[in-house]
């Protein structure tokens, strides 16, 4: 993981029980200093209050902003869940980065304790990690009559092909972000990106490893799901160049949106969900799947090994598998649902919504997204230092 972290590194003390929508308005005002590394949280390593091994109460370490909320803090979804079955669930919004939160619990882990959480979502790539590790539980797919709602296109992903340990929680979906009232044109190609002189100067690319060479080496017509040594290498060296050329204005976790919304940048790589809700707000702003393809990145639901409660946990999952409540998310987040039945559900959440491309593709849609290839711990830091090499950290 970059210096930044990453995409919804977010500082949220302060700002109460803010809508994720109000949370990307707010940040655009204030020139994107609401969008800073370090979200305050319970930290990792504190048990359920009951301390038991089989609660009523069960804690689920996720990212903030990634589930729906209420202007008070209130998780409807979760209430409800609760109502249902008078299980509790603490939402730990302490997923701030990856890596970061994967140094806080891999002592925990390593050390046979286990950590507090009985579901965790990650991004896909670091579920891998707890998969390999043998840190993750194989899911009872008894205990999960609603997993047959999993899209087919989130079905087989590489680090987890089978899906005996994970189901999809949100899927990120990487392309390019236009402010026409900067740029005066749609940008629909990567090439363009980094090479138009009509936009020197106005193009940031993201500080996240898999997003930005990824969306490079599909541009390159390499597929980041089974690259070599000469495909990345060839990313590396079209973002130096872009960088040295002076194309580039910075690079950005989701912090673009200020940016974007100033119209400080024409054109970026930005996460879809993040676009959707600034559209809203500015018609000037576009978000296009590239004409090379764009990566998908996914958050999970998994089980990590010594979980205080899995019978719980099982419950959460299948919960939020429900179209209903699925959709019930999808429009407060507004990434891409991975739940079957969940658009026909928004119809009368948000009539708007459910017709959106971007939180619910069609088969066309889903074959222009691209998944990164699994790297172990040591191909992982040597991607990530020639990556941050290139971004000139």
């Amino acid at each position: 993981m970059s210096s930044f972290g990453a995409r919804r590194q977010l500082d949220l003390s302060g700002l109460g029980g803010m809508t994720r929508r109000q949370v990307m308005q707010l940040a655009a005002v204030a020139g994107g200093s609401l969008l800073l590394a370090g979200c305050t949280t319970k930290p990792t390593g504190v048990a359920p209050s009951n301390g038991s091994s089989s609660s009523d109460q069960i804690i689920w370490s996720n990212w903030p902003l990634s589930v729906d909320t209420e202007d008070d803090g209130t998780i409807p979804s979760l209430v409800e869940f609760e109502e249902r079955t008078g299980i509790r669930v603490e939402y730990l919004a302490e997923i701030n980065s990856n890596d970061e939160w994967f140094a806080k619990v891999q002592p925990l882990m390593q050390g046979g304790q286990g950590i507090p959480a009985s579901v965790i979502s990650p991004t896909d790539w670091m579920g891998g990690r707890f998969i390999s590790l043998d840190w993750a539980q194989k899911l009872d797919k008894s205990k999960l009559a609603n997993a047959k709602n999993l899209l087919p296109a989130f079905q087989s992903p590489a680090f987890d092909p089978t899906r005996d340990y994970s189901l999809a929680w949100q899927g990120w979906l990487v392309g390019i972000a236009v402010n026409t009232d900067v740029t005066g044109k749609d940008v629909r190609t990567v090439q363009e990106l980094l090479t138009d002189p009509a936009l020197k100067g106005k193009v940031s690319l993201l500080t996240e490893l898999r997003e930005t060479t990824g969306t490079l080496m599909l541009a390159n017509g390499a597929d980041p799901g089974a690259f070599n040594d000469d495909d990345f290498q060839q990313a590396i060296e079209d973002i130096e160049s872009a960088r040295q050329s002076g194309q580039l204005r910075r690079f950005t976790g989701n912090d673009y949106a200020a940016d974007l919304s100033q119209g400080n940048i024409g054109a970026c790589l930005a996460w879809a969900g993040d676009v959707v809700q600034l559209a809203k707000d500015n018609p000037a702003i576009k978000f296009f799947i590239p004409d090379s393809g764009g990566v998908l990145m996914e958050d999970v639901l998994m089980v990590p090994t010594g979980a205080p409660d899995t019978e719980a946990a099982h419950k959460l999952i299948d919960f939020y598998y429900e179209p209903e409540v699925a959709a019930q998310v999808a429009a407060y987040v507004n990434a891409v649902c991975p739940v079957a039945g969940a658009q026909d559900a928004m119809a009368s959440i948000d009539p708007e919504l459910a017709d959106n491309p971007l939180i619910f593709p069609d088969a066309e849609e889903m074959k222009k997204m691209f998944t990164y290839k699994p790297m172990d711990l040591d191909e992982n830091q040597a991607r990530q230092s020639a990556f941050d090499k290139a971004l000139g950290l």
